[in-house]
């Protein structure tokens, strides 16, 4: 019977996981630390290795760091006010810095195509660290054994993982430090090969392979979203204290998000209290059935769209009409304190098409507005999606069918001048 290597490389990692994922987190040594595994299916799992390949750099790789060449994907504005992403490469020589170039924007066009990333895209700074490395490509592969001399040291089959891509850490953070401002990190590597890994500090991903920007966006829920994992290891159980996460939580009642039970879901569904994540099958919950931080490819869930959406927002400095770039229609008005408006302009719209359905809301400071999407079932407006954080900035997402719509824009308090943008399919 012939035998398919990926499901192989699916059972071995399960198998790690299952020896691996039960470890508390004070017993880790100092030397190890966990790396998330991505595979080709989606799934994710965690497993312990060495913190990193070779953590030191030598005077001629800290001079190669330093003389490297900063180009800008996009310059939005001052840092002070943008979100700072930069990407590296490894295995790219001096000729094929036009290649790393066409992965970098790739990788970015696929992030800022996802909620809420396409919201802030106007404000985001991405800059590109041309990392020239002396041979093309990474290590093992297309398979094991095959060495290459990179700057970043980037191969497969990190920790008998066949696509755990792994790199040294301390490198790239040198080469990273060379853009004007640093607020997230994406290493590619020069391979087509689908594979990557997650970093306390950055994510790697296959630079040619069309998949793999997933891998980075999740990463992006945990370094900027301050977002746990929804996945976990079956037979395991959590029994630490209640996790600082905003989207995990022991509490079967799962008060953590209590404004959110109940609301329709980018993912899927309505958010609730779901049983497993943070890598425990047991005592612990998530809002909903399945999300980016459970499975690939799948959206953020609602709890975990609102958190990333309020920490660019912090980033940039949301508020007063400059976060909601990037949509097809604006509007602008004001609310008076416990007020409420329709848009757009006061009435509704039509789409013959079913996709998704974004919406954003920027109030002022200090005022507390909320956001809903309604819907004509025929007889009456029907609530099918709403964002009711506590500040004054919302956004929403809704995949629907062909119909009328509306949204309501309601203040819970505080008043002020709003702008108000949104798509439709």
């Amino acid at each position: 019977m012939r035998r398919d290597p990926l499901r192989l490389t699916a059972a071995a990692l399960l198998s790690a996981a299952l020896t691996l994922a039960a470890t508390p987190a004070a017993a880790v040594p100092q030397d190890r630390q966990w790396r998330e595994v991505f595979s080709p299916d989606g799934t994710i799992a965690s497993v312990l290795l060495p913190a990193e390949r070779t953590a030191t750099m030598s005077p001629d790789s800290r001079a190669a760091a330093a003389a490297a060449a900063v180009v800008a994907i996009q310059n939005t504005g001052p840092s002070s006010e943008r979100f700072d992403l930069v990407v590296v490469g490894d295995g790219y020589t001096s000729s094929e810095m036009g290649l790393l170039r066409q992965h970098a924007q790739a990788k970015w066009d696929e992030i800022a195509a996802t909620a809420p990333w396409s919201t802030h895209r106007a404000s985001v700074n991405v800059w590109l660290v041309e990392v020239v490395s002396a041979q093309s490509g990474v290590d093992n592969d297309p398979t094991q054994g095959v060495s290459r001399n990179t700057a970043l040291d980037m191969y497969f089959w990190c920790g008998g993982i066949e696509r755990l891509l792994c790199l040294n850490e301390t490198k790239a953070k040198q080469y990273a430090a060379q853009a004007p401002a640093v607020d997230a990190i994406i290493a590619v590597g020069n391979t087509t090969k689908y594979g990557g890994a997650g970093y306390p500090s950055l994510a790697t991903a296959s630079g040619g392979n069309a998949r793999s920007g997933q891998i980075a966006i999740h990463e992006l829920g945990h370094s900027v979203g301050g977002l746990a994992d929804e996945y976990w290891t079956a037979g395991t159980t959590y029994t630490g204290s209640e996790p600082r996460e905003i989207n995990v939580t022991t509490s079967s009642g799962c008060a953590k998000w209590s404004s959110y039970l109940g609301r329709a879901t980018p993912d899927g569904g309505t958010i609730g209290c779901f049983q497993g994540g943070h890598q425990y099958a047991n005592g612990i919950y998530r809002p909903s059935q399945d999300s980016l931080m459970r499975t690939l490819g799948k959206p953020f869930n609602l709890v975990g769209l609102d958190a990333m959406d309020r920490a660019i927002r912090a980033k940039i400095g949301g508020g007063g009409g400059g976060g909601c770039t990037g949509y097809q229609n604006t509007r602008s008005g004001s609310l008076t304190s416990g007020g409420s408006a329709f848009q757009p302009d006061g009435t509704y719209y039509y789409t013959a098409a079913s996709g998704t359905h974004r919406a954003c809301l920027d109030g002022p400071t200090g005022a507390e507005f909320n956001l809903q999407l309604q819907k004509w079932n025929g007889s009456a407006w029907t609530v099918v999606a709403s964002a009711a954080t506590s500040g004054p900035d919302e956004t929403l997402t809704y995949s629907g069918t062909a119909g009328y719509y509306t949204y309501l824009l309601q203040s819970a308090s505080g008043a002020g001048s709003y702008t108000f943008a949104y798509s439709a399919p």
